[in-house]
């Protein structure tokens, strides 16, 4: 009998009131932090990329501009999922019990944390508990291949959607696992005017990670887990998905990219 999806936990409402409170304050005050620095500093920030480093711009506001994947109909289709989660690389996610990252800024690890539990073979002690970064596709890359089960390939945005749609099939391979860095805003929107500095800023270093948990090619449509509990799985079509991880990295200097894992155990089966 196959395993069914079943939301994992979310972590805002399994804490106490008073712990949410805590948790809330840093947030409130880094928002504001950052907004005020935006205020005075985004207009010279923006002027500086755009000048210097248009692609960075462009790259993020183009698809950002865009309306958000919510709007498509398959965006969260029952049926289409289902036929995700029946996939044998679907069954071994749901065996290995998803979940959502404790925070912001805790996604990198997380998406890690989901890829190892969902191979059959790695024990619990060996899977690192979540904990903030990496927040790189090549520092990610490292940190799984460490851990010794997995030999990873990056392929980034700037090699092209073949590249890229050939690595994003081999999430349906029992074989691989498939993590996501992308632009956030590219699928979901910028939230407001991109010409307040802020919205703008935060559309191009919105960076996030997420598993890929499998990709319908008859339907040309990727599934994505994505570990924000406010979001969690859905489904874009692959041109989409491109845009967001073809998005400019400024931390890293290079594109946004797909960390395609290898398990070395060759137990794990279809």
């Amino acid at each position: 009998m196959s395993l069914t999806y079943v939301e994992p936990p979310h972590h805002s409402t399994r804490l106490p009131a008073f712990v949410k409170c805590l948790l809330v304050i840093p947030t409130i005050i880094f928002a504001l932090y950052m907004f005020v620095v935006s205020l005075v500093l985004g207009p010279l920030i923006l002027l500086g990329l755009y000048l210097f480093k248009r692609d960075v711009v462009t790259s993020a506001l183009t698809p950002a501009s865009l309306e958000s994947i919510e709007k498509n109909p398959r965006y969260r289709d029952a049926a289409l999922l289902e036929r995700v989660w029946k996939h044998p690389v679907g069954q071994q996610y749901l065996s290995g019990s998803l979940e959502f990252q404790f925070r912001e800024g805790y996604c990198a690890p997380t998406t890690l944390r989901n890829v190892l539990k969902s191979i059959p073979t790695i024990p619990s002690d060996k899977i690192p508990s979540a904990k903030a970064g990496p927040s790189t596709a090549s520092q990610y890359q490292v940190k799984i291949d460490a851990i010794g089960y997995t030999k990873s390939t990056i392929v980034y945005g700037s090699e092209g959607y073949a590249a890229f749609l050939e690595a994003i099939k081999l999430a349906n391979n029992p074989q691989y696992r498939v993590a996501l860095n992308f632009l956030h805003a590219a699928l979901f929107g910028m939230g407001g005017p991109k010409y307040l500095p802020h919205v703008a800023l935060g559309a191009i270093l919105g960076g996030h990670f997420s598993n890929i948990v499998g990709y319908l090619e008859d339907v040309d449509m990727v599934a994505v887990f994505d570990v924000n509990e406010d979001f969690g799985p859905y489904l874009v079509d692959s041109k989409r998905l491109y845009s967001a991880v073809r998005a400019s990295d400024v931390q890293s200097g290079r594109t946004r990219a797909l960390i395609v894992s290898q398990i070395l155990d060759s137990s794990v089966q279809a």
